[in-house]
């Protein structure tokens, strides 16, 4: 997990993210000393690409004629009457779990405000164990690019890539996705705004899909390119 953002947002690309619900334990106590007890995380799970498509175009096509859900629908704590209350998010995101992952498989991602329970690192983590979600250790592990928010070794919460030597690096839309690994969700949060800008983006990779240039998108299937980076060196004029 890693955080970035003032409102709560969970993008989702697989149910495989979450833990049978069966499986779900909700406890009631404080979550961390957590960090402090937890085995270090799994390796993200490794990228499935799926089978190979016959007719790129075509499947565009279709899929341009199909209408689309809602991207990113918001989930607001005050609209359900428990702004303010942090126990009372984690019960319903407890009692919840099952509608909310349905939600984020059909919309792509769900975004929450006005949540308590998620201004701290305890309480992130009570809200994705509540909804079943796994933890796996960030894919940029290897190259160390992300400190955890608390210092621990083992803590599945990620900062941002803050690196003084990427201060002017543009990063472009993208997966979290690196090299063969990529985890099948992904939660965001901010515990502290930034002063100015901090903005955080999203997109839907089905509307992206559908409103690129279809030879572009028949020339970049089947000759199978596919980005290992996407960040921009030279971008220091945006200061």
């Amino acid at each position: 997990m890693k955080f970035s953002l003032i409102p709560f947002s969970l993008l989702l690309a697989s149910g495989a993210a979450f833990a049978p619900v069966q499986q779900q334990r909700h406890p009631r106590h404080s979550a961390l000393s957590m960090a402090e007890t937890l085995e270090a995380p799994p390796m993200a799970p490794l990228t499935q690409w799926g089978d190979k498509i016959s007719n790129i175009r075509q499947l565009q096509q279709a899929m341009r004629q199909t209408p689309l859900p809602e991207f990113a629908p918001e989930v607001s704590a005050q609209d359900l009457g428990i702004a303010g209350d942090a126990a009372a998010q984690l019960q319903y995101f407890q009692e919840n779990a099952m509608e909310l992952k349905k939600k984020m498989q059909l919309h792509g991602a769900l975004v929450f405000r006005d949540f308590e329970l998620m201004k701290s690192q305890d309480g992130f983590q009570q809200f994705y164990q509540a909804v079943g979600m796994k933890t796996c250790l960030d894919p940029l592990h290897s190259v160390s690019a992300r400190p955890t928010v608390d210092g621990q070794k083992n803590s599945p919460v990620y900062e941002a890539v803050n690196k003084e030597s990427r201060k002017n690096f543009f990063i472009g839309m993208h997966n979290e996705f690196v090299g063969t690994r990529a985890p099948r969700a992904a939660a965001f949060v901010c515990f502290k705004a930034a002063e100015t800008g901090g903005e955080f983006i999203i997109a839907d990779g089905r509307r992206m899909f559908c409103d690129l240039d279809a030879d572009l998108v028949e020339e970049l299937y089947n000759r199978e390119i596919r980005y290992s980076v996407m960040e921009l060196p030279f971008f220091g004029w945006i200061d």
